[in-house]
């Protein structure tokens, strides 16, 4: 009996954890809701109705490679379209360093740059309007697993067909 009350605790405790490091600031999401927080600069412009989350881009040109080795393992129906990466850490030159092993597995990089933002995990970023965009970063993600998610863009992020943003579950070094 003892331990059956244990092992529900336990599991309660699990729970409340995993919810506490999802959502931090004690903000719930809806499946399917847009988990971003805002981050502290000051609110942007937006063209929506509704209010935008703020954020801050700054970023670079950074050469483009022509270069495109398809993967063994990768579905083989989906180009590898330009990417633009943007570094949402606190490591200077991540995303420099991400979009240099981009290129050398075959992608193009149009630009590097940062964002300041509450993103959860390292994603690719997808232009819905762009045709092939969301197959490219299920490419992408299939050969860099470090990228952990694939959604739609937010109006938010410059524009192209894929914008990967690494956060600090990206692998540094």
């Amino acid at each position: 009996m003892a331990g059956a009350a244990i092992a529900a605790l336990g599991v309660v405790v699990l729970v409340v954890a995993v919810f506490a490091l999802r959502h931090p600031r004690g903000e719930g999401t809806v499946a399917g809701s847009d988990t971003r927080a805002p981050s502290s600069s000051a609110p942007q412009p937006s063209t929506s109705s509704g209010s935008a989350p703020s954020k801050r881009v700054s970023s670079s040109a950074a050469p483009t490679s022509a270069s495109s080795s398809p993967s063994s393992s990768a579905p083989a129906a989906a180009a590898k379209l330009p990417l633009v990466v943007l570094n949402d850490t606190t490591i200077s030159g991540l995303a420099k360093q991400a979009a240099d092993t981009f290129q050398a597995g075959g992608w193009s990089v149009a630009q590097v740059g940062n964002l300041q933002n509450d993103i959860l995990s390292t994603c690719a970023y997808y232009d819905p309007s762009a045709t092939g965009a969301r197959a490219s970063a299920e490419l992408l993600r299939h050969q860099f697993p470090a990228i952990k998610r694939v959604v739609p863009k937010f109006p938010e992020l410059p524009s192209g067909p894929i914008v990967v943003v690494l956060t600090p579950d990206y692998p540094s070094g």
